[in-house]
């Protein structure tokens, strides 16, 4: 604000000179005016420049955490455990975020609330980054930052043994579950098909099992879980119709240094076999039990 003080007392000083030399009112008015829009231009200048300043040092809301949002109903991925890598929450997903966190000399939070809501939680700063097996899509793209992609999947369809699905053209006239939000929903839309949505993954498998649907459409590390945790399902794979995609971890856009940090430590953990190790232990504890 001190450069916006000596325009003005400068434009002021300058004013008054061409009064006592003769200037007329109009003159002075005009030189008023102008000082006024030097101080307003000098002051959204200041503005600006500290509005940019704070967020720029925003890197995470608290200092010293990185504050993860999830939806813990996603395992081998995220999900709650009676002692988990990040209090009560555990996964592959979950032992990322923490490493990256110490990586970085950090901590990490978690925040578990709906998918749906990952995304503009993080818009409005209620978390720092989303890690929840989020598939890198073009229309997430237009609202988020995504890191390097840490895990490649695809989607499949659980049955019932005695099902006579094979492919998902077959499920054209089948009662379809899906969970609400992620990509088994997207692709059963692209198909066309109608289908029932629900907040989690044990609910739709639920209506599976008591015989309320004839399919889920859900992502296939997660499905093994589902079909190891209940006797009479099995997976059905149609890799034409569904296409392979890449998790990864979103950000607030323009959150550049936010997200350095995070691509440096998934890209070193990439490297170094970490997160692959983590892929398997994960998924063969999640289907012993």
């Amino acid at each position: 604000m001190k450069k916006t003080t000596k325009v003005a007392a400068l434009v002021l000083a300058a004013a008054m000179m061409m009064t006592a030399c003769g200037g007329n009112a109009d003159q002075a008015a005009d030189t008023g005016a102008a000082a006024d829009a030097t101080n307003a231009d000098a002051a959204n200048t200041d503005n600006e420049a500290g509005a940019d300043a704070e967020q720029s040092a925003s890197v995470t809301k608290t200092e010293g955490v990185i504050t993860f949002g999830t939806n813990a109903e996603f395992p081998p991925f995220e999900f709650v455990a009676s002692n988990g890598v990040i209090d009560q929450y555990d996964g592959i997903d979950m032992a990322i975020a923490k490493q990256i966190a110490e990586d970085n000399g950090m901590t990490a939070a978690v925040e578990n609330m709906e998918f749906d809501s990952l995304l503009i939680a993080l818009q409005n700063g209620q978390i720092d980054a989303a890690i929840a097996g989020m598939t890198v899509t073009e229309e997430r793209l237009e609202s988020v930052d995504f890191s390097t992609p840490y895990y490649t999947a695809t989607q499949v369809m659980i049955v019932k043994e005695d099902s006579d699905i094979a492919t998902a053209a077959d499920m054209a006239d089948k009662k379809i579950c899906v969970v609400q939000g992620y990509t088994g929903e997207i692709c059963v839309q692209d198909l066309g098909y109608p289908y029932e949505a629900f907040k989690k993954g044990t609910e739709a498998v639920m209506e599976l099992v008591n015989g309320k649907c004839d399919v889920v459409v859900i992502d296939s590390a997660t499905a093994q879980k589902y079909v190891s945790d209940n006797e009479g399902l099995k997976i059905v794979e149609d890799s034409e119709t569904f296409e392979s995609e890449e998790y990864a971890i979103a950000v607030r856009k323009g959150n550049t240094e936010l997200l350095d940090m995070i691509n440096k430590a998934v890209e070193a953990k990439l490297a170094d076999g970490t997160i692959s190790d983590l892929g398997v232990k994960y998924t063969e504890e999640t289907t012993e039990e």
